[in-house]
């Protein structure tokens, strides 16, 4: 299966980081940076929340799937440990 990455949040020190796809950065508008502001710092905030219950640095990835399709995931240990209600807000 093919998948292009999009972003993901890693935790180092502590601290919950944004990764962004650099060919994305490249080819972002200003306007789509304003527009994706609030959802980095909502999942951030969320994820900082649960950081401490897990051991891989990778909390949450997005990519698209060959079929066209968006895929978001928490890692294993977040999955299990954050409520569905939580689960929804976060990804959708």
């Amino acid at each position: 299966m093919f998948m292009i990455f999009l972003y993901r949040f890693d935790v180092q020190e502590n601290r919950v980081h944004f990764v962004l796809n650099e060919q994305i950065v490249a080819d972002m508008l200003p306007p789509y940076d304003v527009l994706l502001r609030p959802l980095v710092t909502f999942l951030a905030e969320t994820l900082q929340l649960y950081c401490s219950l897990s051991k891989q640095p990778t909390l949450l990835t997005s990519n698209i799937q060959d079929s066209g399709e968006i895929e978001v995931m928490l890692n294993q240990e977040l999955g299990q440990c954050i409520d569905g209600y939580t689960k929804d807000r976060m990804i959708l």
